[in-house]
């Protein structure tokens, strides 16, 4: 089964101009994690989400999401497609 993580983040409510603008200048530094498959902005202007590949060793990808904390929160969620996933529902409830 392949697993893969989505992460939300969402900008914290206290930002000002000032705050954006180092967190523009920290993302054109950093980027984003290794294995992100994927990585989309909401149009609202509130945060976004990413689908990244799980890696053994998440020590770099804990470090890339510490490095953001002073302006974001994250929630990060196992995931794994349906396909993956329907044999071992199958087991269970087929």
């Amino acid at each position: 089964m392949k697993r893969l993580y989505v992460t939300y983040y969402r900008y914290r409510d206290h930002l000002v101009e000032k705050d954006l603008r180092e967190l523009t200048k920290k993302f054109a530094e950093i980027g984003t994690a290794p294995g992100v498959l994927a990585h989309y902005t909401r149009l609202d202007g509130q945060g976004g989400f990413l689908v990244q590949e799980a890696r053994e060793d998440p020590a770099e990808d804990f470090e890339v999401t510490i490095r953001y904390g002073p302006w974001m929160t994250f929630e990060i969620v196992p995931v794994t497609s349906i396909e993956d996933a329907f044999p071992v529902i199958q087991t269970i409830y087929g």
